[in-house]
């Protein structure tokens, strides 16, 4: 365990307040969806007030976990709601640009709890823990609570907790897995949680059109003369013709990422908004959260991603360009 002092402090301030906001990235993935949870689990637990607040959507694919519908979008909240919520626990997310819209909630509170297992984190908040040898935010949200009280870790709360880390370790393969990443697993196990069903809803429930905007999606696989980078691209005509959404593009970049030789893995995503966001992935020595950062982004050395303003040709030219300078 990194510092038992953030922890205990982290405690202090809990059981000294009331009410807490919750909330994550743009975009937000397993781990902060299941890091978000648990959290809000654990409060419940203490009798505290809490609201999860994201600036997108819950992705469906999470609608099975324990809390989900309690999860909120931006848009959904009272104006004075957050006024109310006086503590913020910020989960998993590098920086507070990363948070989207919720950049003006985060201004009414009083303090700002920082829990990130990035590299890249600028320690923004009146607390930060911050442990980038922590496979999962996850991880460390069962340190905590472990730390703090053990006895509160449920099959409900475990059950968010093992969807962190199974969904930012892609299933224990990637780097990130270290053995303390397995005895956390082990120990939530133990408690009762079923990983089968588990992974059964977050890898084994692809729709129809889901399926169709993949092979859509592979059909546009590209490389470089080297076989260094592999892209593919989805553009808005794409998702009209396969009946999908931007949510339905969920886990192409780890299909992408098999490809063999290839280093560098992208997916240019055009939005709706003239953007194009793009997730990379990395199986060699290729830092890819130091590349996304030289495009306001972040995320893992073998895992990143980034939004960039502007048409989806266009971006991918300008990344690519980048990316394959740096290669030499």
């Amino acid at each position: 365990m990194k510092n038992k002092k953030i922890f205990d402090e982290i405690y202090r301030t809990i059981t000294e307040n009331n009410s807490f906001f919750i909330t994550s990235h743009i975009n937000p993935d397993g781990d902060a969806i299941g890091s978000e949870l648990a959290f809000f689990l654990f409060l419940r637990k203490l009798k505290k007030k809490a609201i999860i607040v994201n600036h997108d959507t819950l992705p469906k694919i999470y609608n099975f976990l324990p809390g989900s519908r309690h999860c909120m979008h931006i848009n959904d909240i009272e104006e004075d709601m957050p006024v109310n919520m006086k503590i913020a626990l910020l989960l998993d997310s590098s920086n507070l640009n990363r948070t989207g819209e919720i950049q003006k909630v985060l201004i009414h509170a009083k303090k700002i709890i920082n829990i990130d297992h990035h590299c890249s984190n600028n320690r923004y908040g009146g607390i930060n823990y911050v442990d980038i040898t922590a496979s999962s935010t996850g991880e460390i949200i069962f340190d905590f609570i472990n730390y703090i009280r053990p006895e509160m870790i449920d099959e409900e709360i475990a059950t968010c907790l093992y969807t962190a880390i199974i969904t930012d370790t892609g299933a224990f393969r990637y780097e990130n897995t270290s053995k303390k990443t397995y005895e956390v697993a082990a120990k939530l196990v133990s408690i009762g949680i079923k990983p089968h069903i588990i992974s059964q809803n977050i890898y084994n429930r692809k729709s129809f059109k889901e399926l169709k905007l993949l092979g859509a999606a592979l059909s546009t696989l590209e490389t470089d003369k080297d076989n260094f980078a592999s892209w593919v691209t989805i553009d808005r005509e794409m998702l009209k013709r396969t009946n999908s959404t931007d949510e339905n593009t969920e886990g192409i970049i780890e299909t992408v990422s098999t490809l063999k030789n290839s280093e560098v893995f992208l997916l240019f995503r055009e939005t709706d908004n003239n953007a194009t966001k793009v997730s990379i992935r990395s199986k060699g020595h290729f830092n890819v959260n130091k590349f996304a950062l030289k495009f306001n982004g972040g995320g893992h050395p073998n895992a990143a991603g980034c939004m960039c303003r502007g048409n989806v040709k266009d971006v991918k030219d300008k990344l690519l360009d980048a990316l394959l300078k740096e290669k030499i």
